[in-house]
This record gives structure tokens, C-alpha cells and sequence, in this order.
């Protein structure tokens, strides 16, 4: 039986937008949005994890096909309404959320500093490698060790839904993930006055499992160049796992759920999802790439160079030290006649 679709959320990177193939495309998913909406009142809802110029900017093929979703959420989070003077804030739900996403960070802070004190104090065989507010890397001196902590910290991180840890080796990986998507698509729902069984959500990445997992909405779908323990969640959730890749696979899920071909069968293919690669591997090529890319700060790079020269020219051993001097020199006159009207 073909199912009441008065809401659809869709992934942005990935999902809606996966390459410049696509734009023939454009038109047919625009058509499935107008009969939906013509049947239903279909409202649309972009999700991403971007910043709102960031999507604007990204989402600019589709605009330019006369693509605009109804809703937008940006940064996995707040809520953006589609109005005649453009897309306005969903004021009460941003700045809710805003402190609901502080007081997480504020208490996985104090998790991390908590377990890396328990597992390190007094400890032999275990280093830190990476530690910050949001994430922990320690190396164990065996893989068994390794293996043991994650199983522990597994237990301990069930309170946090926004938490995860991951164990290659000898290393344990303890990590902030975006979890809100979920949260945000409820608001909006409720807001709407939608009903979890009419609500549709298409995703690709694991940033969007807590709109996939079934528990916001009744209708859940994935393109085929879906990650792993994506495809996992929608089998397990009785949603569509589409044969096509990106916006060609969305359009898949939109026509599996209108005519009640619904297929929610693992790809032959399909394998489970593994552990990424190891921490340290990665902070190592990350700062190595950082190295061999000194143009990626310029002025940082650009103030030390002026600070150098400035620091021989206030000595006058260098050719036009004066100069030189001269933006100093302005910025403290301007400074003395601020002071002089106190």
C-alpha cells in the first residue's frame, strides 16, 4: 500500500548532491516532490551538518533547477523555514539546542578527563596520544589491553549518545560524534504536527544514523553509496536499501515507499562496517600534511615574517627600516590620541 508521506528528510553531502552526473536528475526529483506534495502537502527537509552559508553555497546547482527545500537543518542541529524574505531561524529551538549541545560538550569534557585519569593514573603500559575536550587516543601495550578498555568504555559511554570508541590494535579512540540530526527532525515534526509513520529520512553517512534508526521516522532509506553501518540500520529498521548511488538512489527510496516496493535486503556485496583506521596513524599523516602544506596558514606565516623584520629595523640594520617601523609607528600614535580624551 502506497504510504502517506508528509515529511522528508534528506542528507545533503552524499545523499541529495554526489556529483555533477546528477543534474539530469534534477528534474525528475523535482517532479516526485510536486506529485508528493500535491497528494500529501509534502513538506521537504535538507539536513547537513554544514554551516547555513556553507549549504548555501553548496546547494547552489539545485537552487539554480528551482530546487528549495521547505526547512533546512544546518550543523546537524538548528532549524532554518523557508519564508518570501529567504530562510529564517527556528529562534526557541537554535538557542535550546545551543545549550543542550553545551552542556553536552561541558559533560563529555568531563567524561574524557575522568576515564583518562582512571585508565592512566598509576598505570603502566598505556600512553596518551591525543587528548582534548572531545576526543582521547591512548596506546596499550598489547592489543588484549586495548580491547579490554574499549569494552569497558563502551559500557560507560551508553549515557552518551554523542560519544564513541573505537579500538585498532593496541590504541583506543574515544570521540564526539554528531547525534542531533535526530533530535532536530523530532522538533520539526512535532512543530508541523507530523506523526513519526509519515515522516520519510534518507541518509548516507553515520552522522545520520539518529534520523535512520526508526525512531524518529517510520520510513527510513539510503542510497547504495551508503556507509556500512548505515545499510545496517535501515535493514534492521525495515527501510528501503536503494540499488542506485546519491540523488539517483533517493529518488529509488521516494518511488520504493510510493508504489509499496519497499526492499530493505542487504547488498550482495555488503560487508559490516570495521574499525577505521588507527588514531595515531591518521594524527600522524594529518600533522604530515599540515607540514607539507605551509601556505595553509599565510597569516600566521606572515605576521612572524613581520615581526622578525621589525625587531632588526627597530635597530635601523636593515635597509628602509623606517619604513618598516611606519604601521607601528601609526598604530602608536593612534593609541597615545585614544588615551588623550580619558
Amino acid at each position: 500500500m502506497p504510504a502517506e508521506i508528509r515529511l522528508i528528510a534528506t542528507d545533503l553531502d552524499g545523499t541529495l548532491i554526489g556529483s555533477a552526473n546528477e543534474l539530469p536528475f534534477y528534474t525528475d526529483f523535482n517532479d516526485q516532490l510536486e506529485r508528493l506534495r500535491g497528494l500529501h502537502g509534502t513538506i521537504w527537509a535538507a539536513c547537513t551538518g554544514r554551516k547555513f552559508s556553507s549549504f548555501w553555497e553548496f546547494f547552489h546547482p539545485m537552487r539554480r533547477m528551482g530546487l528549495l527545500p521547505d526547512y533546512v537543518i544546518v550543523r546537524h542541529a538548528y532549524i532554518y523555514r523557508r519564508t518570501a524574505v529567504g530562510f529564517l531561524p527556528h529562534i526557541v529551538w537554535n538557542i535550546s539546542i545551543l545549550l543542550r549541545l553545551w552542556r553536552e560538550g561541558r559533560a563529555a569534557h568531563e567524561a574524557i578527563d575522568h576515564w583518562h585519569e582512571t585508565l592512566t593514573a598509576g598505570a603502566i603500559g598505556v600512553s596518551t596520544i591525543r587528548r582534548s575536550s572531545r576526543r582521547l587516543g591512548l596506546r596499550f601495550d598489547s592489543p588484549e589491553s586495548a580491547s579490554v578498555a574499549a569494552n569497558l568504555l563502551r559500557q560507560e559511554i551508553k549515557e552518551y549518545r554523542h560519544l564513541h570508541v573505537t579500538n585498532y590494535g593496541s590504541d583506543v579512540d574515544v570521540r564526539t560524534i554528531p547525534s542531533t540530526k535526530g533530535l532536530a527532525l523530532s522538533e520539526l515534526a512535532h512543530y508541523l504536527d507530523i506523526e513519526r509513520e509519515n515522516i520519510l529520512t534518507i541518509g548516507n553517512g553515520s552522522n545520520d544514523i539518529s534520523m535512520l534508526d526508526g525512531a524518529v521516522a517510520g520510513m527510513v532509506g539510503c542510497p547504495s553509496n551508503s556507509d556500512a553501518d548505515v545499510i545496517e540500520v535501515v535493514h534492521k529498521a525495515g527501510g528501503h536499501v536503494a540499488s542506485h548511488r546519491a540523488l539517483r538512489g533517493v529518488m529509488d527510496v521516494l518511488d520504493a515507499y510510493t508504489e509499496g516496493t519497499v526492499c530493505s535486503d542487504l547488498p550482495r556485496d555488503w560487508t559490516p562496517a570495521v574499525e577505521p583506521s588507527n588514531p595515531a596513524r591518521s594524527r600522524i599523516s594529518k600533522g604530515a600534511s599540515r607540514r607539507k602544506n605551509p601556505r595553509s596558514h599565510p597569516l600566521l606565516f606572515a605576521t612572524i615574517a613581520y615581526t622578525a623584520l621589525l625587531t632588526f629595523a627597530c635597530f635601523d640594520t636593515l635597509p628602509y627600516s623606517s619604513w618598516i617601523r611606519k604601521p607601528l609607528d601609526l598604530l602608536i600614535t593612534v593609541v597615545v590620541h585614544a588615551f588623550s580624551w580619558i
